[in-house]
């Protein structure tokens, strides 16, 4: 089984992933369940499926087919947007140009945000990953921007609806995480293409959807677009659990930044995207073409940092973690991935992932962060 209504697991060794309903929220005879599956999987899984989220079918339709048109766009049309020309991290990336976990990604992609001006030129360097998009042309796309726009508003509302029921699942004011964002909240959204690799024996040897990795934000959004297998998240036993598109629904994930903010009771959870053959193909064996996936993610003030954080949660919410590394690591985040805040950690994080960018636009930054993982691999 790779699903479950909703659990309560004593092991950290989860087996399924619960299915949460966020209608139950709209009453209070049924939210109070809802409030108690999400603690569930905040504290042992990491990864919920949502059903009935509160995004208009019509509007997740009329986003998907426009992001299904732009991929069918010949290459030069893609490249005049191209990420190495933003210094924000936005627009497209090649089929292997994002590297995870020091392997580049067999992904296409291109990355969209909540339409923001730019810093100004006294903030700190790290702002810059905030800022506006490159959009396709209107004429090649007829719409896309509209219906992207639309979609990424209410996907941006459904984030911000969770931020107060995370609170509330840890007995905490509704208003507790406020603090953490920025007003307006920029949220990222990523188009991603996944082809079936050209030799899908040769896994092993080099070839990845996503690498193993933690998101670095604080809550995550997957819209699984087709019904391509793959997804997988990893429990503390070190065990891959499947987690296939099921209609209807998003994936949700937690974040290293929610991990951080609430000292490791909601619980990041490794997760990776196969390429095996298999994943490519129906019941039948028939092949199923590229996938599919749009995220969302929601990310916290590129400002914060741990001086910032006055969460003062329940002794019975900070008892349900029992596992002592756990609590550690998290302490930890801010100083080791964060670099004491943030912005400075995904800015890091950025550049080593995409290095085009971070040659033409932070080419100090990219030298010491490459120098960092030369100095890890040695010890």
């Amino acid at each position: 089984m790779v699903h479950s209504r909703c659990f309560s697991e004593s092991s950290a060794t989860f087996t399924s992933i619960p299915i949460l309903d966020f209608s139950q929220t709209r009453s209070p005879e049924t939210k109070s369940t809802f409030l108690a599956c999400l603690r569930d999987a905040l504290v042992n899984v990491g990864f919920f499926y949502l059903q009935n989220a509160p995004i208009a079918p019509l509007v997740q339709h009329a986003f998907t087919v426009k992001a299904l048109e732009l991929f069918q766009l010949p290459l030069e049309k893609k490249l005049e947007i191209e990420m190495v020309n933003s210094p924000h991290f936005l627009g497209y990336s090649r089929l292997g140009a994002e590297i995870t976990a020091l392997k580049p990604d067999h992904r296409e992609q291109f990355d969209f945000a909540t339409e923001l001006p730019a810093p100004g030129p006294d903030e700190p360097l790290y702002r810059n990953i905030v800022g506006p998009n490159q959009w396709p042309d209107e004429t090649a796309t007829p719409g896309f921007r509209q219906a992207t726009e639309r979609y990424l508003s209410e996907a941006g509302d459904l984030t911000e609806s969770f931020t107060k029921l995370i609170a509330e699942a840890l007995d905490l004011p509704p208003t507790a995480l406020d603090e953490a964002f920025d007003r307006p909240q920029q949220h990222k959204l990523k188009l991603i293409k996944y082809p079936p690799p050209p030799e899908p024996s040769e896994e092993s040897s080099g070839f990845q959807g996503v690498g193993p990795h933690k998101d670095s934000g604080f809550l995550t959004f997957l819209l699984q677009a087709t019904p391509h297998r793959g997804l997988e998240v990893q429990n503390k036993a070190g065990t891959w659990i499947p987690a296939p598109p099921l209609p209807g629904t998003f994936v949700v994930n937690i974040g290293r930044a929610l991990e951080a903010l609430t000292g490791g009771i909601c619980t990041a959870t490794t997760h990776r995207v196969s390429l095996r053959e298999e994943d490519f193909q129906d019941v039948d064996g028939q092949s199923l073409g590229p996938r599919f996936s749009f995220p969302v993610f929601q990310g916290v003030s590129p400002d914060l940092s741990s001086a910032r954080i006055s969460l003062v949660i329940p002794d019975h919410i900070r008892r349900l973690v029992k596992d002592e590394k756990v609590k550690s690591d998290a302490e930890a985040t801010f100083n080791t991935m964060f670099r004491g805040s943030i912005g400075e950690g995904t800015l890091v994080a950025r550049v080593t992932s995409h290095q085009d960018v971070g040659q033409r636009w932070y080419p100090d930054v990219l030298a010491k962060a490459l120098q960092g993982q030369r100095d890890f691999q040695s010890q």
